[in-house]
């Protein structure tokens, strides 16, 4: 199971090269860092960049070449209403090559859902985005997930896991509109400790509304540590 879900994952960014335009395909680290607070508070702090490889417009030859896009700081501070809904308030700061820094204010809510062997995860989120050189960015996010157990009917240390997830995203500049879908499916592993490493594709959608439809794929691999 676990060779099939691989193959998958790497065989997908070499099938979206032959489909429309690619904008970008690369690489996306993240390190995340939880613990509890007092009042019970969950503080996180994350940090992830976006490095691509390649640069590809549809029936044009690939530009191959390492580069940095963005690398973002991220904080959150969240507090459960109950052991399955919680609101987190945010705050983001963006380093974007060719591009003013820009900083982003985060509100959401999420929802728990447990149904069996796995769970189902509901993310509503708005942000705001503020660069010195554009008007304010207004987002409304939804994400769904899910979080499979490979290897029996529930997660225990030194496992595997599947994660699905889907986030369509709505925004408004100056008055004009903006659509975009972010679709994940990575492989997990929950180690000891309260560790989990995830890899697996980041593949991005957007500029729905313009002559052309803008793709970026993502090997997106991640450590999540729970203090």
């Amino acid at each position: 199971m676990i060779r099939i879900v691989w193959i998958i994952l790497l065989a997908l960014p070499m099938e979206l090269m032959g489909q429309g335009r690619i904008t970008n395909f690369g690489l996306f680290p993240e390190f995340q860092l939880g613990f509890s607070a007092a009042e019970n508070l969950k503080i996180t702090g994350k940090i992830e960049s976006q490095h691509g490889l390649v640069d590809k417009v549809a029936h044009e030859q690939a530009d191959w070449g390492l580069y940095h896009n963005q690398t973002d700081f991220q904080g959150f501070i969240g507090k459960p209403l109950n052991p399955f809904v919680a609101i987190t308030g945010g705050y983001q700061y963006r380093l974007e090559s060719g591009s003013e820094d820009s900083h982003r204010a985060i509100q959401q809510i999420s929802f728990l859902q447990r149904k069996g062997t796995y769970q189902l995860g509901h993310r509503f989120r708005t942000d705001q985005t503020f660069a010195p050189d554009g008007p304010v960015e207004y987002r409304l996010r939804y994400q769904v997930s899910i979080e499979i157990p490979i290897e029996g009917q529930s997660l225990d240390p030194g496992e595997f896991y599947l994660v699905l997830s889907d986030e369509p995203i709505y925004s408004l500049q100056s008055g004009e509109s903006g659509l975009e879908n972010r679709l994940v499916a990575a492989l997990g592993h929950l180690s000891k400790g309260k560790q989990k490493f995830q890899a697996g594709i980041d593949y991005r959608t957007d500029r729905f509304f313009d002559a052309a439809l803008r793709q970026r794929t993502w090997f997106k691999f991640g450590w999540y540590l729970s203090l």
